[in-house]
């Protein structure tokens, strides 16, 4: 007798082909059921195939301990199908991570079931460090376990690297001599994160062990350290590079009662040398160039620099690469003043914010955006406060309300994108709306005909049901 799995086999491959199984069954079984019984057969043939075989997992199992409590509330039961929905959505005007990191701002995490960090996710939320660590596999840190040198290793490495942000923003010393200590035992990738943690509260005190790293094995660590060394005022063997490109630029005077100097971008013959401006924006230090053009920091942003959207996008990444602290908030301050200089050029300055100083922007920001708040979104975050009388002097606001009337009433094409438009602006909208404007702009649209089933509602719906403690 053959074997039972290639009788099933067998069997399975007659009935798929719309034949008789009898021939192929077991001898046994051919004896208890009639010859043309194939219902009986059906039965066993289901029956053997659920009980005597069991799937072998493609791995080893391996136990692994209970999923770790985060201090935040699981969203409600009803919420959860609106959240899968908002994950699901195709605009790609909010990412997975711009929602939970809304919600982690609001106190509320996702049901595990609906979403676990990805294990190769270094962008999600701080508080979410537990999951990400489990879904790693490494071991739950022990509770309330001070980082030091001797406790470094107790941590996994997720919750090593933000246990180690929280010291240096509370002790810089400390969690830079910890680095320094353990930096170099760990592979290039999470020796570069750790270094970045330096970023925080970055002083000349750190100048030392980040000159260290000019013989690491890495060379992204070397390249971020020699970045961190540059916001220093420590650069070297720019000399060349930096008179290139100061002879690329003007350092002038602007201004009759107030003088002060302004960068004038030089208009340039060929788009290979506009190429190699940008080249060298990219490589020469702030420090560097105030060198070459005889000037210091401070002079080069006493006034809104001038020229092609793209320079000025490059200059102010510069800036954001290599300039101090004070440099950033100085040139963010100017691009804010200067309603000609493109807002979108100038993002990543706010990447040096601290968050409480990106959100205090946001009113100045919706003044100038009209991206359907694109712009507002990627320079303030998932803030989920933004007032209803900031949202709607904005002129995405008002971009928004012509979009949907548009979508209602125009031709195909144009309905096609102008729908897309509303979706995206929605969805951006329901993470910047604090949960009272997020209401009262549900409230307008259904006033406007928007059915409140609508997915296009759901990130909003999803904000005005998540209630901070806080608030009454």
């Amino acid at each position: 007798m053959t074997d039972l799995p290639s009788s099933l086999a067998q069997m399975r491959g007659a009935w798929l082909t719309g034949g008789s199984a009898i021939e192929h069954c077991p001898d046994t079984w051919r004896s208890i059921v009639e010859c043309e019984d194939e219902p009986a057969l059906v039965a066993l043939a289901g029956h053997a195939a659920s009980v005597l075989f069991r799937p072998a997992p493609a791995t080893p199992l391996a136990v692994r301990p209970l999923l770790p409590r985060l201090g935040l509330r699981v969203i409600l039961e009803t919420e959860r199908a609106r959240f899968r929905r908002v994950l699901a959505h195709k605009t790609g005007a909010v990412t997975g991570h711009a929602v939970t990191s809304f919600m982690a701002a609001r106190g509320f995490a996702p049901h595990p079931a609906d979403w676990l960090p990805s294990p190769g996710n270094d962008e999600t939320a701080e508080v979410f460090t537990p999951w990400l660590d489990w879904v790693r596999g490494e071991p739950e840190a022990p509770p309330d376990l001070a980082m030091t040198l001797e406790t470094y290793d107790s941590f996994p490495f997720a919750s090593r690297c933000a246990a180690l942000a929280a010291r240096r923003r509370s002790d810089p010393d400390a969690a830079r001599a910890i680095i320094a200590a353990k930096a170099r035992t760990e592979p290039a990738e999470r020796r570069n994160k750790l270094v970045a943690i330096l970023e925080t509260k970055l002083s000349v005190d750190d100048g030392e062990f980040l000159a260290s790293l000019a013989t690491d094995r890495s060379e992204r660590v070397q390249e971020l350290a020699r970045t961190l060394l540059a916001r220093l005022g420590r650069v070297s063997g720019e000399d060349a590079l930096a008179t290139e490109l100061a002879a690329m630029m003007t350092l002038g005077k602007i201004g009759l009662l107030r003088r002060r100097s302004r960068v004038t971008m030089t208009p340039l013959k060929t788009s290979a040398q506009e190429a190699r401006r940008r080249e060298l924006l990219g490589r020469v230090s702030l420090k560097s160039l105030s060198d070459a053009l005889g000037a210091t920091d401070t002079q080069l942003l006493e006034a809104s620099p001038v020229g092609k959207a793209d320079v000025l996008g490059a200059f102010a990444r510069m800036i954001a690469k290599t300039g101090s602290d004070a440099a950033c908030e100085r040139l963010l301050e100017l691009v804010l003043e200067d309603k000609e200089f493109p807002l979108a050029e100038a993002l990543a300055l706010v990447r040096r914010r601290r968050p409480a100083q990106a959100r205090a922007v946001a009113p100045r920001i919706l003044q100038r955006d009209d991206r359907f708040f694109a712009t507002t979104l990627a320079f303030v975050g998932p803030v989920g406060e933004v007032t209803l009388a900031a949202l709607t002097a904005s002129p995405s606001f008002s971009a928004l309300l012509r979009a949907m009337e548009t979508a209602r009433g125009a031709e195909d094409a144009k309905r096609t994108e102008a729908t897309r438009l509303v979706e995206s602006g929605l969805d951006r909208l329901g993470v910047l709306a604090s949960p009272e404007a997020a209401s009262e702009i549900m409230a307008r649209l259904a006033a406007m005909g928007l059915s409140a089933a609508d997915p296009k509602l759901d990130m909003l719906q999803l904000n005005a049901a998540l209630i901070p403690e806080t608030r009454p």
